[in-house]
């Protein structure tokens, strides 16, 4: 059996139990969430990382993998970075976590399952709970990989903290292929190159991006007709968290705000991440208008 055979061998039995066993329905709701975060606040997640990197940078088919990425850095990165993950879906917990980093620098997909595999017996060695497995996987995956990315890169994609301005943002967004215009509030409104049209604010005083996805309520529509959609949607693995809510002139809209703080910085590539699934759900909203009763803001 090979290494991606064995961890979706791992991952399959964990996830079944999720979806099947009515005492894990908690676990299932906390995959909305972030759950780095929580391992975060135990005193051994640093010795996770340490033996995670060690065992790596031991195995002579992977050991290039941390080539440039020490592990004080990996931990730095794990910990400035962790609130630029979007969660993910059930469903994309159960497959094996992807490569993201920068093309240049990808491992094979049998050198990427063996650092899963690798992870998974680490994880197993400090005892984590085998159901969380899979999404831990995933979402420290994800900051390692954009950590050897930074250190990879030939082209700063990191705005640092003191660099953070409407033009900045509005200057990577566009090297990302999103388009954006400025308005006369400074807000930022980007459509081209997303799902749907988002608009983003920079909060000095807390040094944060605040995002927000607005959807237009027709007059005609009944309370109960938005009831269903609140309620249909709350039952999906989304990062928005959908409310209903008028505006100055009186129109009733949907609406749902973000904040991504950037005291260390803007990690462009999980920002831009952060935009598309966030642009995404947006979008998939109006799946679930049958009545034809929304717009786009």
């Amino acid at each position: 059996m090979t290494a991606l055979e064995t961890y979706v061998q791992l991952v399959a039995s964990a996830t079944t139990r999720l979806f099947n066993d009515p005492l894990h329905r908690e676990i299932r709701r906390q995959m909305t969430t972030i759950l780095l975060n929580t391992y975060l606040q135990d005193p051994t997640f640093e010795s996770i990382i340490h033996q995670i990197h060690d065992a790596v940078c031991n195995n002579d088919f992977v050991k290039h993998y941390f080539v440039l990425a020490k592990k004080s850095a990996i931990i730095q990165d794990i910990k400035r970075y962790r609130n630029y993950l979007a969660p993910k879906s059930a469903l994309d917990y159960r497959r094996p976590a992807t490569p993201s980093a920068s093309s240049d620098i990808q491992l094979p997909d049998s050198q990427f399952s063996e650092i899963i595999l690798i992870m998974s017996r680490v994880f197993r060695d400090y005892k984590i709970t085998p159901e969380h497995v899979p999404q831990l996987t995933h979402e420290i995956l994800e900051l390692m990989e954009e950590s050897r990315s930074q250190t990879n890169d030939t082209v700063s994609s990191k705005l640092e903290a003191k660099e953070v301005s409407v033009d900045k943002i509005q200057y990577f967004l566009k090297r990302y292929k999103i388009i954006s215009e400025v308005m006369p509030s400074k807000a930022l409104m980007a459509e081209r190159g997303l799902s749907h049209k988002l608009w983003l604010r920079i909060e000095a005083d807390q040094q944060e991006i605040h995002i927000e996805g607005r959807i237009v309520i027709l007059d005609a529509a009944f309370d109960d007709q938005i009831d269903e959609i609140l309620e249909r949607q709350a039952d999906r693995d989304s990062v928005i968290n959908l409310q209903r809510e008028t505006d100055d002139s009186g129109r009733r809209r949907l609406l749902a705000r973000h904040a991504l703080p950037y005291s260390y910085g803007v990690p462009m590539r999980l920002f831009v991440r952060y935009l598309n699934r966030f642009s995404m759900d947006f979008n998939n909203v109006h799946s679930l208008d049958k009545e034809n009763i929304l717009r786009p803001a």
